[in-house]
């Protein structure tokens, strides 16, 4: 005889990678106001902005990617500014430090920087010493600098360090980032902006 499935208590929803992104994305475009000059970073996250960017108004998004770049073409009344510099191909962006003198270049009103590893002791940190280079140029070009990242980020560490998490001026990151933790970054002045994610984002599966 087959053994039985799973019983419903023993299932919890998770919700899915692309559904983090694309709630934190949507989070970070609602602190986009018309006329501002925005700076998108690589990743995914960032390009994920994009597409709530449509009613905005004389707005200018510089970046060093090239997957915002191409979907921007579906929002000609944006002004883009595409960064030069060394093309990492694995990610579609620019880096280096070409990328990151166009950058200091442009006076900016809001940066968004993507991570794949973040934490409260070691900040943002990143594999590539070029992409130091290019989010350390959004953040001293900034008036404001947010860093988007989902909450399965938080807790890991790359090689090399950005900026300390104190350095910024608000994180955009979804709900299931620890309250705890949430609270440990408004502490040191930092706000958090928080994507909630709906029913349909979850997927079933063992815990």
């Amino acid at each position: 005889m087959d053994s039985p499935g799973p019983s419903q208590e023993a299932v919890v929803q998770r919700p899915t990678r692309t559904a983090r992104k694309q709630a934190v994305a949507q989070r970070a475009a609602q602190l986009i106001e018309d006329d501002m000059v925005v700076f998108l970073d690589a990743g995914t996250t960032c390009q994920s902005v994009v597409p709530h960017l449509g009613a905005r108004k004389n707005l200018t998004v510089v970046t060093n990617n090239f997957y915002v770049v191409t979907s921007l073409f579906a929002h000609p009344h944006i002004e883009v500014i595409r960064t030069g510099g060394a093309v990492d191909s694995s990610k579609g962006s620019s880096e280096g430090r070409i990328a990151a003198d166009a950058i200091k270049g442009v006076s900016i009103d809001l940066s968004f920087l993507s991570t794949g590893t973040w934490n409260m002791s070691r900040g943002v940190t990143t594999p590539s010493m070029d992409k130091v280079e290019v989010k350390l140029a959004a953040l001293e070009a900034s008036t404001s600098c947010f860093l988007l990242a989902d909450s399965t980020k938080f807790g890991m560490v790359s090689k090399f360090r950005v900026t300390a998490i104190e350095k910024l001026d608000a994180a955009v990151t979804d709900e299931q980032l620890h309250r705890e933790t949430q609270e440990n970054i408004r502490d040191l002045g930092v706000a958090v902006h928080v994507a909630h994610l709906s029913k349909g984002s979850f997927l079933y599966a063992p815990p």
